[in-house]
């Protein structure tokens, strides 16, 4: 097990406060949309990413996010099937 997984497994609750962002630093530092993330916290999601829940607030600890986004799996797409160049008719 990589020893930063190893970390995150003892430890259950972020060791610096520095290290909680909210949802929109969030989604700026993916540079993505904040329903995008919020997709990805859902527990219907194949590998939700790790939140902490403050009432109707949500914090997200910098390095369990990282650690995410390195175990996540790469997606994987249909193989794509070049088109061929239609003859013209002389």
């Amino acid at each position: 097990m990589p020893q930063q997984l190893q970390f995150l497994s003892q430890c259950h609750f972020p060791r610096s406060p520095d290290d909680l962002i909210s949802i929109e630093e969030l989604a700026k530092q993916l540079h993505n949309t904040e329903a995008w993330v919020r997709e990805k916290i859902r527990r219907r999601c194949q590998n939700p990413m790790p939140v902490h829940n403050l009432g109707r607030h949500l914090l997200f600890h910098w390095p369990a996010v990282c650690a995410w986004i390195q175990s996540s799996p790469r997606p994987v797409h249909m193989k794509h099937v070049r088109r061929k160049k239609e003859k013209k008719a002389a």
